[in-house]
């Protein structure tokens, strides 16, 4: 574990994108997605949270968390059971999904975690955003990369 001498050396956020028309989501070009993948050498886990307003009745908004081999998400496949879903009761609702994933949690050849956040409401009224915060990191040293 690294020395806390700054915060943000060892509780390090990426920031996601945004979207205010998230819809159907058939591509990757339909979900809202960190754009930077964590690098799991450097920390022991990262938490993928995201936050979604307007979201219509019944409709579900879905957390899902990916292993990749690049930090900008090449080879990503989804990490089956890490997923934070919300089925909306009311007309407009608001809510923060958030899933946690460990360095030993990755598959084989594996080395990056990214978030994207999707929806089964096909008329494109959410709005949503998603953000990485990777925790406890392993190395001491003055400044943590990337």
């Amino acid at each position: 574990m690294a020395n806390v001498h700054v915060f943000k050396q060892n509780y390090r956020t990426i920031s996601g994108d945004m979207s205010t028309e998230l819809g159907a989501e058939d591509s990757i070009a339909d979900a809202v997605q960190t754009p930077t993948f964590a690098n799991m050498a450097n920390y022991d886990l990262v938490r993928g949270a995201a936050q979604v307003s307007n979201v219509v009745a019944t409709h579900v908004i879905t957390l899902q968390m990916y292993e990749a081999t690049a930090a900008n998400g090449a080879g990503s496949a989804a990490l089956t059971g890490f997923t934070d879903t919300y089925t909306s009761t009311q007309l407009t609702d608001i809510d923060l999904l958030e899933c946690q994933v460990r360095g030993e949690d990755l598959s084989a050849g594996y080395q990056y975690v990214g978030a994207r956040i999707t929806t089964d409401d096909d008329d494109g009224d959410e709005v949503g955003t998603v953000w990485l915060v990777e925790g406890r990191a392993r190395y001491k040293q003055a400044t943590m990369s990337a």
